[in-house]
């Protein structure tokens, strides 16, 4: 496979060279215009990709992502046809929608079987009903159409955590049943949850049969194409672990005989089918893919891709690409039953590679330290490594790592001057974590990093925890999988979980700062406070011009309102340097927190001009936020000066900062975090801003959950709904 052009594309990523999904349909003959004419009269298309939200009874449906949120955080993805036209039936208010209308919104107008209707209608009822009794129902109108009536209010959410106790609120031991009976609920499984597909507790690969793709030109050679993609597929997913992909004689065989999806799943004991279209229209391409759970015949994914003839392979690497990445976050570690070989590198990429990773390690450690200009040369000086590296090797996975991290931070000079926000930066990286899957599949780093992005950008957290897991079940001394694993376990409240991967990577690398962070911070969020304030005391005698170490530390005392723990840090920090000319940053860094006390203190006038100053600077339009400042990503510093504005006093500031940080996916401080130690001020929580927002997204919803379950197991120190403090249970 040729993936060097397709991934050496994201290097100039001004030009964002990387094809998107198409969600659309192509007009390309007479009869396609005039179907798409006949939407016009009976309503718009549907375009799931600018659906916004929308609950129905007790779910959350989110038409952009094909998912619906249940009541216990269980999240199902639908067919498209299916969201389609449950889209179609609740924007329609209790109305009746005619068959008509759901064949142009929902089937551009082609014509469709009433089978077609019939089956799709079939599967919305059976999602009402194991959503829960009364949720909804859809009703048949006789020789017109449908109704959707919701029958019963949505359920009842878990709520961050009230700013004061009700009076009579429930005990505590009805909270801990209550959450019990969420995680029950949330375990439970449901029609198309991916996380529980049949079988997925059996500790044997997932089985996925490969069928023929279909052949919608009348070029007769385009079918042997068709099908030279089809086995081009099967030797690429053939390589990931933990699943067994059948072999293309018996799939075709049976595909060529129009078995039902259920039926050819049987035969061949696959689980998931993977089928797809090749369509060519002149000197155009367009390629579609359909991951299919067999025995529900339900579509769980689709991707569709275009571009010309001569982009045959590109775009071959593309779709295999795809269909990777959305596997391997559906195999869970107990599918891999023995450790895959892995690819041989060359001797001479390798050595390129080692050099542009310590590079890298050296840039990030001296952004800590605010030395942008030598953090700039040595990320030049990677990002060239890495490149030469692939001029011998276009596949090494180690290089492709290398320039996604270099991508996603923005660290090389061209990259800084590039205006692109941080969600821009990631979806170029992406391009090349997806081109390393493909080289190996089962390469721990490239899945960690598949995983790391899950968490970060996406908050896909079941899948990132399938993929940090099936790492270290491959690589159990991994240091990147356990510290990126421990940060999102960190940020999910699971902080005795969380710990013991940070206690391993401080094992697996004593000498590396940023990683060694990690312990304190999974300390503090676990229940140990004390033990953290040491840590973090011990790494700053190591590195005291680490102004991240000593940023992370004022943060747990303005968290906390704590004015006299800010002095100590200032006090400490003095002494530090006391026999030696002080830093510009550290100075700088010591002038806010002692602004900080004063504004504990009733006094917050001079730390309002800072945090105001700073939010201007990451505003401007002239220069625009670089991709991280002192070691951590730009859009965390909008978390943190919502903490800032908080704690003076301004909560209307400290709420739009904290609403462009979630928006921006920034989950900066968990401790502050719903149902965290050290959650926003009382007159925060107040506003009714602040719960709207953290049930403003599904994946937010799921997380809070997710705290709350961590918080009532003792997995971390916290506030329960009731106003009760838990102790993490850490030792």
């Amino acid at each position: 496979m040729n993936l060097r052009n397709g991934a050496l594309s994201a290097y100039n990523l001004a030009e964002r060279r990387f094809p998107e999904i198409d969600s659309g349909t192509d007009v390309t003959d007479e009869r396609a215009l005039r179907e798409a004419r006949l939407g016009t009269f009976l309503g718009e298309s549907i375009d799931l990709s600018r659906e916004e939200p929308f609950r129905v009874g007790s779910l959350w449906a989110e038409p952009a992502r094909r998912t619906v949120l249940a009541a216990g955080g269980v999240e199902r993805r639908l067919e498209p046809r299916v969201m389609q036209v449950l889209v179609a039936l609740a924007s329609a208010k209790e109305a009746t929608v005619s068959r008509a209308t759901l064949r142009a919104r929902c089937w551009g107008g082609r014509t469709s079987s009433e089978d077609a209707i019939d089956r799709v209608i079939r599967l919305i009822r059976r999602l009402a009903s194991e959503a829960g009794e009364g949720s909804f129902i859809v009703e048949t109108i006789p020789r017109v159409g449908y109704r959707l009536l919701v029958t019963a209010p949505p359920a009842a959410e878990l709520q961050p955590a009230a700013a004061e106790a009700p009076a009579r609120g429930p005990s505590r031991r009805m909270l801990l049943a209550s959450a019990a009976a969420g995680a029950a609920a949330a375990l439970a499984g449901g029609i198309y949850a991916l996380r529980n597909l049949p079988g997925q507790a059996e500790r044997k690969p997932i089985a996925l049969a490969i069928l023929p793709f279909e052949d919608l030109g009348r070029d007769p050679r385009a079918k042997q194409l068709a099908r030279g993609i089809s086995r081009d597929l099967r030797a690429a997913l053939s390589r990931v672990a933990g699943l067994d992909v059948i072999s293309d004689l018996s799939s075709f065989a049976l595909a060529d005989r129009q078995l039902a999806h259920q039926e050819i799943g049987r035969r061949l004991g696959a689980s998931l089918l993977l089928q797809g279209s090749v369509s060519q229209s002149g000197g155009a391409l367009r390629i579609g893919t359909e991951l299919v759970e067999a025995e529900r015949d339900s579509v769980v994914w689709t991707a569709s891709h275009r571009g010309g003839l001569a982009d045959l392979f590109k775009l071959q690497d593309l779709v295999t690409s795809a269909a990777i990445q959305q596997l391997e976050g559906m195999i869970g570690p107990e599918r891999v039953t023995e450790r895959p070989p892995m690819r041989r590198r060359d001797p001479v990429a390798f050595r390129k590679v080692l050099q542009a990773e310590q590079l890298i390690e050296d840039s990030r450690t001296l952004r800590m330290t605010a030395k942008e200009g030598d953090a700039l040369d040595a990320a030049d000086r990677a990002f060239a490594l890495a490149k030469e590296a692939l001029g011998v090797d276009r596949n090494d996975v180690g290089a492709l790592l290398a320039l996604a991290v270099l991508t996603r931070n923005g660290w090389t000079r061209q990259m800084t001057a590039q205006p692109l926000t941080t969600g821009q930066r990631a979806a170029a990286a992406i391009g090349f974590v997806r081109a390393a899957l493909v080289s190996d599949p089962n390469d721990p780093a490239a899945l960690t990093a598949l995983g790391d992005h899950y968490r970060r950008y996406e908050w896909r957290w079941g899948e990132a925890e399938n993929l940090f897991r099936r790492a270290l079940a491959i690589d159990p001394n991994l240091p990147e999988a356990h510290w990126s694993y421990a940060y999102m376990l960190g940020t999910q409240g699971r902080g005795i979980e969380g710990l013991a991967h940070a206690e391993k990577l401080f094992r697996l690398d004593p000498e590396t700062a940023w990683r060694r962070v990690a312990l304190p911070r999974l300390l503090y969020i676990a229940g140990d406070r004390a033990g953290a304030l040491r840590r973090y005391d011990s790494e700053l005698a190591f590195a005291p011009d680490n102004l991240f170490l000593i940023r992370e530390v004022y943060l747990i005392h303005l968290s906390e309102g704590d004015g006299a723990g800010l002095a100590g840090l200032r006090a400490n920090v003095g002494r530090l340097w006391q026999t030696r000319p002080t830093p510009a940053g550290v100075t700088k860094l010591a002038s806010r927190i002692e602004a900080a006390e004063a504004a504990l203190s009733g006094r917050p006038q001079a730390f309002l001009a800072s945090v105001d100053a700073d939010v201007a600077a990451f505003d401007a339009p002239a220069s625009g936020p670089s991709a991280t400042q002192q070691g951590r990503a730009s859009v965390d510093l909008l978390y943190v000066h919502a903490l800032e504005y908080a704690w003076a006093g301004r909560s209307d500031r400290a709420l739009d900062l904290l609403e462009r940080a979630l928006a921006a996916r920034s989950l900066y401080w968990p401790a502050t975090l719903p149902y965290g130690r050290a959650e926003f001020p009382e007159a925060v929580r107040k506003d009714p801003r602040y719960a709207a927002l953290w049930k403003s997204d599904p994946r937010l919803q799921e997380l809070i959950q997710t705290r709350l379950r961590s918080l009532t197991s003792r997995q971390m120190t916290g506030t329960l709904p009731d106003g009760s403090r838990v102790t993490g249970s850490v030792t």
